[in-house]
């Protein structure tokens, strides 16, 4: 099995930061963002005027040390289907390629982040239940 340099406790933190500022994100039903539809489609945004739950985020991720940041990274990558445990190394890889810049916003500009990470520690045997 794979080592993970980042504790359960921090991903559940992020996920639970997560399922909160996706819950601000406007249903898109009706709003014809489904298949075969050129409409903007909705991500997790921040609200003017509603507390700053997703800069709480990206400060978050900016005050993990490098290593959390990537298989933070990696964990989202095999949540999302785009690698296996198996494969946890060319996850770790890629990571490292994407967080050059060290700029955490695009971590969380996804709704379903929360699933992916939870797929992603699911992977490695553990939970936040």
């Amino acid at each position: 099995m794979p080592e993970l340099r980042i504790s359960t406790a921090k991903v559940c933190d992020f996920i639970e930061a997560a399922r909160e500022v996706a819950g601000k994100v406007p249903p898109t039903t009706g709003d014809r963002t489904t298949t075969g539809d050129d409409s903007p489609l909705e991500t997790i945004e921040d609200y003017p005027g509603e507390d700053d739950r997703r800069g709480q985020m990206e400060e978050f991720i900016a005050g993990l040390n490098i290593a959390e940041q990537i298989d933070l990274l990696a964990l989202i990558f095999v949540g999302r289907g785009d690698f296996d445990i198996a494969e946890w190394d060319d996850a770790v890889r890629e990571a490292n390629d994407r967080i050059a810049d060290r700029d955490p916003d695009y971590m969380i500009g996804d709704a379903a982040l929360p699933e992916y990470l939870g797929i992603g520690l699911d992977a490695f045997g553990r939970s936040c239940d």
